[in-house]
């Protein structure tokens, strides 16, 4: 059995069973954009070209939305993937060129002139011809010339399409030309708007030689219209991401406390969402859809998700994923879980917009955030949410709430009075004060000492360069900037206690490796997002000891922190046996050694 769905879930394998499903051409074009995304991706685009051909305009344009533009990191604005677009060229034209060009003319216009000004320069061969024979010849002439003679190119009645990159020429070659046979007026409206754009570029860079590439303006319009439509459909845009999480740092903890409406940011993203306008049949949007078609036999349809979930692109039926992340592995749950579930047995409406809430604090955390310098993955990104939101719940409720459960009542009238915005807002801050910039102090006192005790010189001068770096990135309120350079000094600090830091430094802290209590070796976390103030105390009081914060005591500080307030009194008792066994242990250790050295001479004797 394990065999057998393990030959199912290899690309080629699952392609397979797929083209095997009945029906299959209706089943295809009745995912939504995200779940064929997640399944092209599974198979690999230059293998599922026959997943692509089935595919609806519709569905490509969510698609594209996703998977044409990229981040170099979390946070940072996504710009169109040039190289990516060209490949689906190649994958469209596997199913005729005649699919790809109706598919191309199908798409935003916008989005196919920013694709092609991103691979070809057009300029208006007549005019260039008037302009070069009107003056007398100059070496520059002479350099337009042999470049214009070294490029890939091809003439469209006055437009000379120009290859900036050869790797990409011949399937935008296809596409233009079947485009010009079945969409002339599309064709020479494309190569019209791109003239203009090539011909501005080359003016403002100083003439045809010196072009390079630049299209901001015309990416910066695309960019925006497909930031609103995805803010529609519950995305953030990374800079709305990054802005949310900066404000959480800064606003005092009372006034986040005291809010009564969300802020400004998140205001503006509900707006959005508020404001999608939905045709009144939202199957009409598919040019096949049930209602023309008819809808996929009942067995056909749960055939096709069986093998979806066996690749694990979709997931397991009637799974509730989203409260079970951040669950502890003893079955408790987490409080603002625990809220959660007060919450769904009482109010429908007031669940149902909690989890609006808590799907948006996902959003925010994997497009504006970074976890161990990566992007979060969507269920990392839900424990994260839950775990915050259960500390910023926690101070909400005041203190006694971390040393005894409050009721069910409690806990009900704590998620009709605050929004999980707002829960998460005082978590995050929280964990920012006094997690991330109290471990960056007392990082940057543990590397002070370092360098005081430090016999090598060159190696002080070292440890004295991070610490210059860290104290620079957090007085800025970014000490995670410094993780990376902790491998450096790694030999120095200590491998565990620079894994414990690297931890603690991260933009949202984690417990290091081995501190969740439970934690099993097989399958289970091995780190676990900060949700208490328990942990936060137990971390401060070890980094607060003056040999808490070095390389041997780093590692005692991991556990402490994820087994909370019980750490402190288990550690004593340890700590007292040992002691009183130590004398028991160098008494039988003193008649051992006597005998060690009795033995030789002894031998000598006889």
């Amino acid at each position: 059995m394990t065999n057998a769905l393990a030959k199912s879930t290899r690309p080629r394998h699952l392609v397979a069973k797929l083209l095997e499903q009945p029906d299959l051409v209706r089943l295809v074009q009745g995912l939504e954009a995200p779940v064929l995304t997640r399944l092209i991706h599974h198979i690999g685009l230059e293998d599922a070209g026959e997943i692509v051909a089935l595919a609806t305009t519709e569905q490509l344009k969510g698609i594209f939305d996703e998977d044409l533009w990229r981040s170099e990191r979390p946070g940072k604005d996504e710009a169109f993937d040039a190289d990516r677009f060209a490949l689906w060229l190649e994958v469209m034209l596997e199913a005729g060129e005649a699919f790809a060009a109706r598919k191309i003319a199908e798409l935003d216009e916008d989005l196919v002139t920013l694709a092609l000004c991103k691979h070809v320069l057009v300029i208006d061969i007549d005019g260039l011809s008037v302009q070069m024979s009107s003056s007398e010849r100059s070496d520059d002439d002479d350099l337009v010339d042999k470049a214009l003679e070294s490029c890939l190119y091809q003439e469209f009645e006055e437009f000379r399409i120009i290859a900036k990159d050869h790797r990409s020429w011949d399937p935008i070659l296809q596409v233009l030309v079947e485009l010009d046979r079945e969409h002339h007026a599309l064709l020479r409206a494309l190569l019209e708007r791109c003239c203009a754009i090539s011909t501005e570029i080359i003016e403002e860079s100083g003439g045809l030689y010196d072009v390079l590439t630049s299209e901001e303006m015309l990416e910066s319009d695309v960019a925006a219209d497909r930031e609103d439509r995805r803010e529609q459909e519950g995305f953030v845009a990374p800079s709305a991401a990054v802005s949310f999480l900066n404000l959480a740092r800064v606003t005092p903890l009372d006034e986040i406390l005291g809010a009564r409406t969300y802020d400004a940011v998140t205001r503006a993203h509900f707006r959005a969402a508020a404001a999608k306008a939905r045709p009144p049949a939202a199957a009409a949007r598919r040019p096949v859809s049930g209602a023309e078609k008819g809808a996929p036999a009942a067995e056909d349809l749960q055939s096709f998700l069986e093998v979806l979930r066996e690749a694990d692109i979709v997931p397991p039926a009637a799974e509730a994923r989203l409260l079970t992340a951040g669950a502890p592995r003893e079955g408790e749950d987490l409080l603002f879980t625990s809220a959660m579930r007060e919450a769904m047995a009482r109010d429908a409406e007031l669940y149902g917009k909690r989890l609006l809430e808590l799907s948006y604090l996902v959003n925010v955390l994997i497009s504006g955030c970074s976890h161990d310098g990566r992007a979060f993955r969507p269920f990392e990104a839900a424990e994260a949410v839950l775990c915050t939101c259960s500390l910023g719940l926690e101070r909400l409720l005041g203190e006694r709430a971390g040393r005894k459960k409050p009721g069910a009542d409690e806990l009900a009238s704590a998620m009709t009075e605050h929004d999980a915005v707002k829960m998460f807002m005082a978590g995050w801050h929280l964990l920012h004060h006094e997690v991330v910039l109290f471990a960056a102090g007392a990082l940057r006192k543990a590397l002070a000492r370092l360098v005081a005790d430090q016999p090598d010189g060159q190696a002080a001068r070292e440890i004295e360069r991070v610490a210059a770096g860290l104290a620079a990135d957090a007085d800025a309120g970014k000490p995670w900037r410094s993780r990376g350079k902790l491998d450096r000094i790694e030999r120095a600090l200590g491998a565990e206690a620079t894994a414990t830091y690297r931890a603690l430094l991260d933009e949202l802290p984690t417990l290091p490796d081995g501190a969740v209590e439970g934690a099993q070796a097989g399958g289970a976390q091995r780190s676990r997002f900060v949700s208490s103030g328990a942990q936060i105390r137990a971390i401060q009081a070890m980094l607060a000891r003056p040999e808490g914060s070095g390389a041997k005591a780093a590692p005692r500080a991991a556990g402490a922190a994820g087994r909370e307030a019980k750490a402190a009194p288990r550690a004593a008792g340890a700590a007292g046996r040992e002691a009183k066994a130590a004398p028991r242990a160098a008494g039988a250790a003193a008649p051992a050694k006597a005998r060690k050295r009795a033995q030789p001479g002894a031998g000598r004797r006889k």
